[in-house]
């Protein structure tokens, strides 16, 4: 219907981890996907959108501009995880387990995957390729917890123009 608007709330349900880059529509329903650790409830889960660069394009002869170009700046998901198992720490930060500890060097690793991101509502986020990173956020003290906040990047994968599938859900 022309000129209807829509206001939709999403609320997380869960986030989760294919280790396959998704390169059609139809993979997604395929795909094993598996669950990550819970999202922090006092933080928010971005998906955004950057503002593209604007460039105009001015000659000596004229004030005004000749031209006017923009390119876009993709979309980035950041959030946060907390209560990751020690398999889960090891995944998205690198490190060992020696059975009694986990040990982290400073070193990062790249997360390369495709993320889905599920809503209450029964809806999903899908970003078929994602490279970012995760960090280690211990807040140490009175009410302190660990929290792993993560950033990724949607990337067109191989074959398909595509940074992200939103599905509305009902």
């Amino acid at each position: 219907m022309a000129g209807e608007k829509t206001s939709v709330k999403y609320v997380v349900d869960g986030i989760d981890f294919a280790d396959a880059v998704i390169t059609k529509f139809e993979d997604i329903a395929t795909a094993t996907w598996t669950p990550q650790p819970l999202t922090l409830r006092d933080d928010t889960v971005e998906i955004v959108e950057g503002d593209p660069e604007e460039d105009e394009i001015y000659s000596h002869e004229n004030d005004a501009p000749e031209d006017y170009e923009i390119t876009g700046m993709g979309i980035t998901a950041s959030g946060s995880f907390i209560k990751a198992t020690v398999e889960q720490l090891i995944a998205l930060l690198g490190g060992t387990n020696t059975s009694t500890a986990f040990q982290k060097s400073a070193k990062k690793i790249m997360v390369e995957k495709s993320i889905r991101f599920r809503f209450k509502n029964g809806g999903y986020a899908v970003i078929p390729k994602a490279r970012g990173y995760v960090l280690l956020n211990l807040n140490v003290g009175r009410g302190g917890r660990a929290k792993c906040p993560f950033v990724c990047r949607a990337l067109a994968p191989d074959g398909w123009d595509c940074d992200i599938v939103l599905d509305l859900g009902t």
